[in-house]
C-alpha cells in the first residue's frame, strides 16, 4: 500500500513528519508485518485542502490528514472530510487532529501510528471478526480495529511514540505471534486495555465498550470528529443497512 499523510497542519514541520513517517515505517516493516502479513511504503507532504482544486502528488491507496484544529472551517473535519468525498472519493482515508490528541493526552505521532496501523488492517473499515458476546450470551460481530483495543499503551521508536496494537491472538485467529498485544500487556482475547475501547454490531446495532480509564472529556472529544471516525462510519452504515431491511 502507498500510504500518503498529507500535511494540513502549521505546528507540524515537515523535518518532525519525516522523522514521525520514519519512525511508523519501521514499526510497520518490523513490528506489524510480521503479525499481521501487511506493510506499506509511507510518504509525507504538504498539503491544502480549501478551494477543493489542489491536489495532493503522488499515488495514493490511502491518505491521511493531519491537521490542527477539528472545528477550523476549512481544514477541520468538515472542511477536510468535504475535499476529500469530492476530490479522492473512493481513497480510503483517515484524519489525526493535534486537539483531539491534546484532549487525549496522547501524542500525535502516537495517534498517526494509530491511524496508519488501522488502515493497513481494514483500508475500507467495514471488515468484522465473529467472538462472543461481552454479554455473555451468543455471538457478535467485532469490528476488525487493531490499535482501538490498546489505546493509551505507546511504546518508542528512535524517540518518536508510536501505537500499540492488538495480534491476531485478540481475535481468536490463527498465525501471528501468539500475543495479543505487541507489548504483551495483560489483554485477553476480545477485552479492553484501561484506555481503549472496541466495537462491536449485533442485530439491534452497533455497540461500544470502553476501558476503565475513558473519561467524559475523551468521549466528547471523539464524538467532534463525527464521521472522520473510522467506527462511526462502520455505526453509519449499519444503521442505514438496519433502517433499509426493517
Amino acid at each position: 500500500m502507498n500510504l500518503t499523510i498529507a500535511n494540513i497542519s502549521t505546528q507540524v514541520s515537515s523535518a518532525d513528519l519525516q522523522a514521525a513517517l520514519a519512525a511508523i515505517g519501521k514499526q510497520v516493516s518490523q513490528h506489524f508485518q510480521p503479525e499481521w502479513g501487511i506493510t506499506a511504503t509511507l510518504q509525507g507532504t504538504a498539503a491544502q485542502v480549501g478551494d477543493h482544486k489542489i491536489k495532493i502528488k503522488g499515488n495514493h491507496d490511502a491518505i491521511i490528514y493531519l491537521g490542527d484544529s477539528s472545528q477550523d472551517p476549512t481544514k477541520g473535519v468538515q472542511g477536510a472530510l468535504g475535499y476529500h468525498s469530492d476530490v479522492y472519493p473512493n481513497v480510503p482515508y483517515g484524519f489525526v487532529y493535534l486537539d483531539i490528541c491534546t484532549e487525549y493526552n496522547e501524542k500525535w505521532t502516537c495517534t498517526l501510528s494509530h491511524e496508519v496501523l488501522e488502515l493497513l488492517a481494514d483500508p475500507q473499515a467495514n471488515a468484522t471478526v465473529q467472538g462472543p458476546s461481552p454479554k455473555g450470551q451468543g455471538t457478535v460481530n467485532y469490528d476488525l480495529e487493531v490499535a482501538d483495543p490498546t489505546q493509551g499503551d505507546s511504546y518508542d521508536i528512535d524517540n518518536i511514540n508510536v501505537s500499540n496494537f492488538v495480534g491476531k491472538a485478540y481475535f481468536g485467529m490463527p498465525g501471528g505471534s501468539g500475543k495479543t498485544n505487541y507489548l504483551n500487556l495483560e489483554l485477553k482475547a476480545f477485552g479492553v486495555r484501561p484506555g481503549g475501547y472496541f466495537q462491536y454490531e449485533d442485530s439491534t446495532g452497533a455497540h461500544q465498550v470502553q476501558g476503565n480509564k475513558v473519561t467524559r472529556r475523551m468521549l466528547e472529544a471523539k464524538a467532534r470528529m463525527g464521521l472522520a471516525r473510522r467506527n462511526a462510519r462502520r455505526e453509519d452504515r449499519l444503521r442505514k443497512s438496519l433502517q433499509t431491511h426493517a
